[in-house]
């Protein structure tokens, strides 16, 4: 079976003023391999609510059963995505 390929959409123009630009990652954050690689972690609770539309749990879910996973580290995907967005932005 071939794999479709998806196209990012491009960014949408701002209606507002445009984000600032930070002044570059603070050099008192570690790499998130260094932090996530570490055999205990403190941890901080992150609320955030995602577009229903994008399904991402059962997306999620899918993900976890088609590669037999028991348990799927969903913080950590989501401060490595977060962490990669910050540091693009400056921050």
């Amino acid at each position: 079976m071939q794999q479709e390929q998806y196209r990012r959409p491009e960014a949408a123009p701002s209606a507002g003023t445009p984000w600032a630009h930070g002044p570059g990652r603070p050099k008192d954050i570690p790499e998130t391999a260094v932090i996530l690689n570490q055999r205990i972690i403190t941890r901080e609770s992150l609320d955030s609510s995602v577009p229903a539309a994008l399904k991402l749990k059962k997306r999620i879910k899918r993900f976890a059963l088609d590669n037999e996973l028991d348990h799927l580290p969903i913080g950590d995907i989501v401060s490595v995505a977060l962490d990669e967005w910050l540091t693009a932005r400056g921050f």
